[in-house]
């Protein structure tokens, strides 16, 4: 096989594992790709009954488009006292990404609630969630970017 040609499968291939890591993570490591990163001003439409992964999630709404916001586990969200109704106006900074359902998520780095200036972090500097015990000496965002030769 041409070497252009394997570079490029062994690439593709390892961008497509980043991907699915992503998908198939537990509720402490749901990926993170910074390269995804938006920020997102709407309304709240849906404040609760949301759930990925064991996460709890909302429903935002802006420009016409729906996003299923991913923030933390549910006794994070209590204890921070997390309050959301439908009607209220955030932002959101968030990497986005389309579900097996089809629909389009993000998980929260923050949440600004816009009436109140509140501003809750569920993602540190180095992606990992705030709630997590488990001590990670590297960052948990995600690198899609493969260089030969180098590990990930």
């Amino acid at each position: 096989m041409h070497k252009g040609v394997l570079f490029f499968t062994t690439s593709l291939l390892a961008f497509m594992f980043s991907l699915t890591c992503v998908c198939a993570a537990d509720s402490d490591s749901v990926g993170y790709d910074e390269n995804t990163e938006i920020i997102v001003s709407g309304t709240v439409l849906k404040s609760s009954g949301c759930e990925f992964r064991g996460l709890k999630c909302f429903v935002l709404e802006s420009n016409s488009r729906s996003f299923n916001v991913i923030t933390a586990p549910s006794w994070f969200v209590e204890r921070i006292h997390m309050k959301l109704s439908p009607g209220m106006t955030v932002r959101v900074v968030g990497s986005k990404f389309y579900g097996t359902d089809g629909a389009l998520y993000l998980v929260a780095r923050s949440v600004k609630t816009l009436p109140t200036g509140r501003s809750i972090q569920f993602r540190d500097n180095n992606c990992k969630p705030v709630w997590s015990k488990r001590v990670i000496k590297r960052s948990s965002c995600m690198k899609i970017f493969f260089v030969p030769g180098q590990s990930m």
